[in-house]
């Protein structure tokens, strides 16, 4: 395989990436009537305005490291990989399994207990260790997102169920969330 050819297939995904933060953006709802009082920016269309508008501006740095890249190779010698050689695939796909996991928990135990377990583990994985660290990053992270989520952005976001709800509902209070 051709370093030019293969360096054009590495670019399938940002480009991916990006065109689809550009079409799902065309498809939030602008109702400014959902709740009350709140700038476009600061409710429930904001956040996944800012998230797909993230997800492209990385897209876009993504495809310029990939063409620097492949600019590289195309006057070097050496296979386009072996800037590469140093990704951790299995790391990568652990972090997507994860991903879907958190997901399919969140409505059983809800945001607080599924969040503060995925963003820990999440830093395991990533090679943070430190006890105190590994605490500090996600018990004030998750805190920091309960705040932003559900008292300035008012996001319903799920309690669990059962004791889920309930230990949900005395956090949010001890927060003073509610």
């Amino acid at each position: 395989m051709t370093p030019l050819s293969h360096g054009l297939r590495r670019l399938a995904t940002p480009a991916a990436l990006l065109f689809g933060s550009l079409l799902l953006s065309q498809h939030i709802v602008r109702d400014s009537t959902m709740i009350a009082g709140l700038p476009d920016p600061v409710g429930p269309t904001g956040w996944p305005r800012l998230m797909l508008g993230a997800v492209g501006l990385c897209a876009v740095i993504w495809i310029a490291r990939e063409l620097l890249a492949l600019r590289r190779a195309v006057h070097q010698p050496k296979p386009v990989d072996e800037e590469y050689e140093g990704y951790a695939y299995g790391r990568a796909m652990i972090g997507l399994g994860l991903v879907i996991l958190y997901g399919i928990a969140l409505p059983q135990l809800g945001f607080p207990i599924a969040t503060l377990a995925f963003v820990a583990l999440w830093c395991v994985i990533g090679g943070i260790r430190r006890p105190l660290t590994l605490a500090l990053v996600t018990g004030i992270g998750c805190v920091v997102l309960l705040y932003v989520f559900v008292l300035l952005a008012q996001m319903p976001l799920n309690r669990g169920h059962g004791v889920f709800d309930d230990f949900t509902v005395a956090l949010y209070r001890l927060l003073g969330i509610y």
